[in-house]
């Protein structure tokens, strides 16, 4: 038994699937299933079935997937360990993110940290929420940045920065004879609304607020969902509606005064960014000192001075 099949195993299981687990780890299809073969050989016992389209485990892959798990976490620390020693802080960090802190916070961030750190390279994926846990969860990303709290035991959660969310519209003319910086939901509910996806934070934090102060979700005429903000900000800036998004995200469009940014009176729109991390999980050298670098970090929003046209 070694490592590498110890590492296709744990691959087939993340994702249910012989080939993209060898597509995910480098590798080819017939040495994943050499890799499998050889341990099952070992161990004496079959670990996946493999009669339907979807790889399951076998009772016997369920207690070895613990093992297997513990294994290669025994295995990074030790690297950890070693590499701290020595003062060596380099490879490969995966971090998966929501879309707002995508853009407003890690470009700095891992600016700066390479500056201290030039052997750490990044491979960063810019997702929805719900698939950002996904990620973490299935140990495919290290560290994940989320603009809400999603409750799973497995999971670990660390809030440092603040953010809020508010309303971005066209600048028509019904909104530039508006001269203050906020507005009622009630002056909103019959516009058109553009939305982030069902599984994005801030959907999510936005229809919650909705609830809270009393107002009818069903009751929004929704035109579009989108995934993504720029998505969001081009269907606004093209008059299409109105859209709700982080108000540290639309600095380019608000200079070139394509919207207008309100603040919401009644809602309460205010929310933390996180990072998130499996309980249990070594980290590699990288993702360790990164998380102690973005926990002491001081984020500070973007406030607009928010002026009529």
């Amino acid at each position: 038994m070694d490592f590498k099949q110890i590492e296709a195993f744990i691959n087939v299981v993340r994702y249910k699937s012989f080939s993209k687990a060898a597509k995910a780890i480098y590798l080819s299809q017939p040495t994943i299933s050499t890799h499998i073969n050889n341990l099952e050989t070992e161990l004496k016992t079959s670990l996946f079935e493999r009669s339907s389209k979807e790889v399951r485990l076998t009772p016997a892959g369920e207690l070895f997937y613990k093992y297997a798990l513990d294994m290669i976490n025994t295995r990074n620390q030790a690297f950890q360990s070693i590499a701290e020693y020595y003062g060596r802080i380099e490879g490969e960090l995966k971090i998966a993110s929501s879309t707002t802190p995508c853009k407003w916070i890690l470009p700095k961030v891992i600016s700066d940290f390479s500056k201290l750190y030039p052997l750490v390279n990044f491979k960063i994926s810019g997702i929805s929420t719900g698939e950002v846990i996904s990620s973490v969860l299935m140990y495919d990303a290290e560290l994940g940045i989320v603009g809400k709290k999603i409750p799973d035991a497995k999971l670990e959660y660390y809030g440092f920065a603040d953010d809020n969310l508010v309303a971005i519209t066209p600048p028509n003319e019904k909104f530039n004879n508006i001269s203050e910086d906020s507005i009622s939901f009630k002056d909103l509910m019959h516009e058109s609304f553009i939305l982030r996806e069902q599984s994005s934070a801030t959907r999510q934090v936005f229809e919650a607020a909705l609830i809270s102060s009393g107002y009818d979700i069903n009751k929004l005429k929704i035109i579009s969902e989108v995934r993504g903000m720029e998505t969001a900000l081009e269907f606004v800036k093209s008059g299409l509606g109105v859209t709700i998004i982080s108000q540290n995200v639309v600095k380019e469009y608000m200079d070139l005064k394509y919207v207008r940014m309100f603040h919401i009176k009644d809602l309460d729109l205010k929310r933390k960014i996180y990072l998130v991390k499996q309980k249990k999980r070594t980290l590699s050298p990288p993702a360790r000192v990164f998380e102690k670098f973005i926990l002491s970090k001081n984020f500070i929003g973007r406030h607009h001075n928010i002026q009529k046209p």
